[in-house]
C-alpha cells in the first residue's frame, strides 16, 4: 500500500544522540502460515524481513499466497543496548515544511477516501453521517460547513471549470449552484442525502459522483482544497507544540485528529499533560517516549468520541501513533512509515 499523493503542492536543524547501539543480528527461522488478509509485505513488516526475501526463501515467483500455505520466515531481531540515558533533541521549528504536511496530508487522505492518489481529491461520500454529502482528499462536507466555501468559491472564481465538470449537464449544474449558494445547511444536508444511495449511504449516485470527481480533480478545486487546509495545519501545530511532541508521526496524528475531530477540549488536553507527568522515562528513548505520549493522546481523545464511532476512530488513531496495525472497520493492514509518517524528527 505504497501509495503517495502526487502532483500536489502544500503552500529544527536536527541534531539528536539517542546513545542507543544495535549488536550484530541474529537469525531464527519458523515456518508461518498464511492467514486471511496476509499479503507477503504484512508479513515482511511483522517479521522485520523484506518481501525480496520472502520470496527467495520460498522460491515464489510472484507476490500471490493463498490460505493456508505454509511459509518459512527468516527474522531479524536486534539486540539492543541504551547506552546513555542523555537523550538530546534539538527545539522543533514550525510551521512545517510541504514535505511534511504533504505526508500527513496523504496519510490521513488514505483513511477519508481510501486513497492517497490524485483520485482522492474528486472522491464524494453520501450522507452516511448525517453530513449530507462529504467531497476530496479530507472529505470536507455541508455537516460542518466545510464544503461549502470551498465550492462557492469555485463557482464565483472558476465557473467555467465548474461547468465543464458536469459534461454540459446545464439543469444538473443550476441545482448545484442554488444548493451551494441559496440553501440553509439543513436544506443542503437534506440535498445531499437525496443523491445518496439509499441502499448505500456511502455512494453518491449517478450522475453525480462523476461530476464531483472530474471537479475535484482539475487544478482549480486541487488548489482550493489545500488552501482550505491550512486551519486544520495550523490547529496541529498549535497542538503540537502544547504536548511537546517532536516526530514526523506525532504530527500526522495531530493532523488526523483535527481532520476527523475538529478539536481538542481544555479538559482533555489537560488530562493528557497529567498523564504525561507520570510516564517513567527511566531507559527509555526519546522514540519510546514519543510513543507513549502518542498512545495517552489516542486514548483520552477517543472518551470524547461518540459511542457508535468510538472503536473505529481509536483505531485508525492507534495505527498512526504505533506505526502499522489493523484498522477496525477498513478491513486492511496500513503502514504509515512508507508515507513518512516516522519516529524522525519533524525538521529533518
Amino acid at each position: 500500500m505504497n501509495k503517495y499523493i502526487k502532483g500536489t503542492v502544500l503552500s529544527l536543524t536536527f541534531t539528536i544522540s539517542l546513545g542507543i547501539f544495535a549488536g550484530q543480528p541474529q537469525a531464527s527461522t519458523q515456518v508461518y502460515k498464511v492467514k486471511k488478509g496476509d499479503t507477503l509485505y504484512k508479513i515482511s513488516k511483522n517479521y522485520k524481513t523484506t518481501v525480496s526475501d520472502l520470496k527467495k526463501q520460498n522460491k515464489l515467483k510472484s507476490n500471490i499466497i493463498k490460505i493456508g500455505q505454509k511459509l518459512k520466515v527468516t527474522s531479524k531481531k536486534i539486540e539492543v543496548t541504551n547506552k546513555s540515558s542523555n537523550q538530546t533533541i534539538s527545539p522543533v521549528k514550525l510551521p512545517a515544511s510541504n514535505s511534511m504536511k504533504k505526508t500527513a496530508l496523504a496519510v490521513t487522505s488514505w483513511y477519508e477516501t481510501s486513497s492517497s492518489s490524485k483520485e482522492a481529491f474528486g472522491t464524494s461520500s453520501g450522507n452516511f453521517d448525517g453530513a449530507g454529502l462529504s467531497f476530496g482528499a479530507l472529505q470536507y462536507n455541508f455537516g460542518s460547513n466545510t464544503l461549502q466555501p470551498i465550492m462557492i468559491k469555485m463557482i464565483n472564481n472558476h465557473n467555467d471549470i465548474v461547468k465543464m465538470a458536469f459534461n454540459s449537464d446545464m439543469n444538473s449544474y443550476n441545482i448545484f449552484v442554488d444548493v451551494v449558494k441559496n440553501k440553509s445547511k439543513t436544506e443542503q444536508i437534506a440535498w445531499g442525502d437525496s443523491i445518496s444511495n439509499p441502499k448505500n449511504k456511502y455512494q453518491v449516485v449517478e450522475p453525480w459522483k462523476t461530476y464531483f470527481k472530474n471537479l475535484g480533480m482539475t487544478k482549480e478545486c486541487v488548489d482550493e482544497q489545500i488552501q482550505a487546509s491550512k486551519w486544520y495545519y495550523d490547529q496541529s501545530e498549535k497542538y503540537y507544540k502544547t504536548f511537546g511532541l517532536w516526530t514526523k508521526r506525532g504530527y500526522a496524528l495531530m493532523f488526523d485528529i483535527f481532520v476527523q475531530s475538529g478539536a481538542i477540549s481544555d479538559k482533555t488536553r489537560d488530562l493528557i499533560l497529567n498523564d504525561f507527568k507520570k510516564i517513567n522515562t527511566k531507559n527509555l528513548t526519546n522514540k519510546q517516549i514519543e510513543t507513549r505520549k502518542l498512545n495517552i493522546i489516542v486514548e483520552r481523545r477517543s472518551a470524547d468520541v461518540p459511542e457508535q464511532w468510538k472503536k473505529a476512530w481509536k483505531s485508525r488513531k492507534s495505527v498512526i501513533a504505533n506505526g502499522s496495525g489493523n484498522v477496525y472497520g477498513y478491513g486492511e493492514f496500513f503502514d504509515v512509515t512508507p508515507y513518512g509518517a516516522t519516529l524522525t524528527h519533524v525538521n529533518k
